[in-house]
């Protein structure tokens, strides 16, 4: 799936014209279809911004991997289990969890790129 249908995707489902989404990261709203058509990329910044707001990680809205991850293999038991019970919440809680897990998972990337050990685990 290319960035601007990600984009395009994330936004429907939450049910946000193109003008709302625009509002929400302060920018117009020709951008954000040019963004879903192709034909303009969103900086870095406005990819976090959007990966906020739409309660992703930027890996997941500027990735090109396949989208069906739901065979992912977790090797921590007690961390599947977790996470079985995590998806069994309303989606308003879920979100909640999901952007927490983010903002830690953001904050060790950032912190392994200021230390110089790369990128990945």
């Amino acid at each position: 799936m290319t960035l601007g249908k990600r984009i395009k995707r994330l936004r429907q489902e939450k049910g946000w014209s193109q003008t709302q989404l625009s509002k929400k990261i302060n920018i117009h709203q020709k951008q954000i279809a040019g963004y879903e058509r192709g034909i303009h990329a969103p900086s870095i910044d406005l990819l976090i911004k959007m990966a906020e707001i739409f309660n992703v990680t930027l890996d997941y809205i500027a990735s090109d991997e396949q989208e069906d991850k739901s065979r992912i293999q977790i090797a921590d038991r007690e961390l599947r289990l977790t996470v079985k019970e995590i998806d069994a919440l309303p989606e308003e809680d879920r979100a909640t969890i999901k952007a927490v897990l983010n903002t830690f998972i953001i904050k060790n990337r950032f912190q392994r790129l200021a230390s110089g050990t790369g990128s990945r685990p």
